[in-house]
């Protein structure tokens, strides 16, 4: 069948409204589960006194709701930082992981992954610069790196499939 230029145009516009209101949803999602975890560390200060730093990213129950599950704990000992990270096995998160790391200046002196069904644990042992030795600031800072990957592979998606369609 062949299309002429007005039906082309209206295809890519409610193509282009249906982008839109994805990212209203994820928005919307996104700035829910930030007020979430502004709550939860009000409500952890305590736990964050007593040692490890444990905080959970839950998923709501649709895979389409885009919000990263995970869970991080951060233990320093002296310049050292031993980190565990759980997280759902897809898209590469030992790469991201790796990634991050990196960009943060930590040297990596001992790395485990295991999988396990859908899931995957990552152990990491590296070297911390100065400004990073504290629980708090590690894990606030691996978490913002990790959370900056997972939107910008959706993001990515996003545009790969508005491309596919329109090629």
């Amino acid at each position: 069948r062949r299309m002429d230029k007005a039906s082309l145009l209206g295809d890519a516009v409610s193509y282009i409204n249906e982008l839109k209101a994805k990212i209203d949803n994820l928005e919307t999602q996104v700035h829910k589960y930030s007020k979430k975890i502004k709550i939860e560390k009000l409500n952890s200060k305590d736990h964050h006194r007593h040692g490890m730093v444990h905080d959970h990213y839950p998923r709501s129950d649709s895979e389409s709701a885009g919000l990263l599950k995970m869970e991080v704990e951060v233990r320093i000992h002296g310049p050292d930082a031993m980190t565990r990270v759980q997280c759902e096995n897809m898209n590469h998160p030992s790469a991201k992981l790796m990634d991050a790391l990196r960009d943060l200046d930590l040297q990596v002196q001992h790395a485990s992954v295991a999988s396990v069904k859908d899931l995957m644990l990552q152990d990491i042992v590296a070297r911390v610069p100065e400004g990073l030795r504290t629980e708090e600031s590690l894990k606030a800072a691996l978490v913002s790196r990790l959370e900056q990957q997972f939107y910008l592979a959706q993001e990515l998606a996003l545009y790969q499939d508005f491309c596919y369609l329109y090629s």
